[in-house]
């Protein structure tokens, strides 16, 4: 006879970007590289789900072009939804309850260091006992660490996966190399 632990819940976080796509990839990327929360035939699983509308909009693109080209309705606006809900789901055959919350813990930390994390509501159960994870007092939130050009300095592991922007620009920078040799940087 088999034992089980079941994982259920949904995470609300907010990963870096500068377009839509780029925040899509990012946290995809993140996901691939978190400790697996395992059972026997199969472990727990990760899904992305966006936010409906949008919470940023500008008329500039991610190179800070105002191109007119915009995905707006209004056709010039360049709208962006930075939040994002993880459903998480396992059921995790030959695991008891204590290794199924410490695997799923190191799992969350390290999302929570990589990804802004707002709300967590996971429930990790057994037979006879279960467990409710929550953002108390803000402790996943508060482990997020800010990337280089935020306030404390820090790096966050997210940063390798964003071009680097060229001096006065927002262009990266090996466009705006390119475009020199062309004349056509401004």
């Amino acid at each position: 006879m088999s034992f089980w632990s079941y994982v259920r819940g949904m995470i609300e976080v907010y990963p870096m970007g500068r377009t839509q796509a780029e925040m899509r990839y990012i946290l995809e990327t993140v996901l691939s590289h978190l400790p697996p929360v395992t059972g026997s035939e199969g472990n727990m699983k990760a899904h992305i789900v966006q936010k409906s509308g949008f919470n940023y909009s500008s008329s500039a693109d991610e190179f800070g072009q105002d191109t007119g080209m915009g995905n707006s309705h209004y056709g010039r606006f360049f709208d962006t939804q930075s939040c994002y809900f993880l459903v998480v789901e396992g059921d995790l055959r030959d695991r008891l309850f204590d290794h199924a919350y410490e695997e799923f813990q190191k799992w969350l930390c390290r999302l929570a260091k990589r990804v802004r994390v707002k709300d967590v509501m996971v429930k990790i159960d057994e037979f006879d006992q279960h467990i409710f994870i929550q953002n108390d007092k803000e402790k996943y939130t508060q482990m997020y660490e800010d990337p280089s050009w935020g306030e404390e300095g820090s790096m966050n592991w997210c940063e390798y996966l964003m071009w680097d922007a060229a001096e006065d620009s927002y262009l990266p920078e090996k466009l705006a190399e390119k475009y020199k040799k062309e004349g056509k940087y401004r």
